[in-house]
């Protein structure tokens, strides 16, 4: 199967993946889902985000969930308007400090396969 090559719809991506308590799990979907992400999607150049979550506890005991987002624009998260929405709603005073490790990386879709 050959790649497609619209990657023109969303050419960036960037994955945060977060280590969360399980105590914590209940309000950091709920903030995430229900208050984080629909402010991130108002940015222009958001045009998906996809999260999941490992099967089970990493070897810490600790929940890890990564959300993928595609972007238009490169760097867009570097952005002061990603910044200041990012900071608004619950996340920053609720979700943040329940965060127990976060690693992020970006760069461009380099293919994208499809059925």
């Amino acid at each position: 199967m050959a790649p497609s090559k619209a990657v023109t719809a969303a050419p960036y991506c960037m994955t945060i993946t977060f280590e969360i308590a399980p105590e914590d799990e209940a309000v950091f979907n709920d903030v995430y889902d229900n208050d984080h992400i629909p402010t991130i999607m108002k940015l222009d150049g958001v045009t998906e985000v996809i999260r999941f979550k490992d099967t089970g506890p990493n070897e810490k005991g600790l929940l890890v969930y990564t959300a993928v987002y595609f972007m238009s624009k490169e760097n867009l998260h570097l952005t002061d308007e990603w910044k200041a929405l990012s900071d608004t709603g619950r996340w920053m005073p609720e979700i943040r400090p329940k965060v127990k490790s976060r690693a992020r990386r970006t760069g461009p879709v380099v293919a994208r396969f499809t059925k």
